[in-house]
């Protein structure tokens, strides 16, 4: 699959807000939902190639390179040390707590009473802002058709103190108090799998 883009406004504006709002480095990934299990499906993407592909794309065009490391002797970025992938790899999903485009909502908003969203830096929007943002992403990656919000317990993904050693330094989730989280936005036969890591 060719690199997701995340260029439109739609998905830019989301992205830039949720890292804004929950100190986040946020990404959005697209893969093929292929079964009546969700589980299945994105447990295929994480085990694919097109999985790192995307995230170390976004990461890159984001200028971020939080990935990377800079190799000094080839004066270039290469991929930090390690796996990304916790092992075994097992996931927990569940239906979202609240109303799907209340929890979405409360990305933007720093409601922490729906999730780990503190807004360690008082960026927080407004609720109607948030709503509009929301709906703009949603219409857009839905075709403007139903969708579904599923979350994922966020530790699929190694965070910093599982790779704090000489070697292996790549990880996601930060742990601790951090605004770890993971959704699925399901639109019929395509997943977006939102990623936050926000932390102080």
């Amino acid at each position: 699959m060719k690199d997701f883009d995340i260029s439109p406004e739609p998905i830019k504006i989301f992205l830039d807000a949720a890292d804004s709002v929950l100190n986040s480095n946020t990404f959005l990934l697209r893969f093929e939902i292929h079964s009546d299990r969700i589980e299945d499906s994105l447990l295929r993407f994480l085990k694919s190639d097109d999985f790192m592909k995307q995230l170390t794309h976004q990461d890159t065009v984001r200028g971020w390179r939080n990935l990377y490391y800079y190799d000094e002797h080839t004066e270039s970025y290469k991929l930090r040390h390690g796996t990304i992938l916790k092992e075994p790899l097992r996931l927990q999903i569940e239906g979202p707590p609240s109303d799907k485009r209340e929890y979405l909502t409360a990305m933007l908003t720093g409601d922490t009473t729906k999730g780990r969203f503190f807004s360690f830096y008082g960026k927080q929007l407004e609720l109607k802002k948030a709503e509009a943002i929301v709906d703009d992403l949603t219409s857009f990656l839905s075709d403007r058709r139903d969708w579904e919000l599923l979350v994922v317990q966020p530790d699929f993904l190694k965070d910093g103190v599982e790779t704090n050693s000489k070697d292996e330094d790549l990880h996601y989730f930060e742990g601790g108090n951090a605004n770890d989280n993971a959704v699925v936005i399901k639109c019929n036969e395509k997943g977006f799998l939102l990623l936050t890591n926000g932390i102080d």
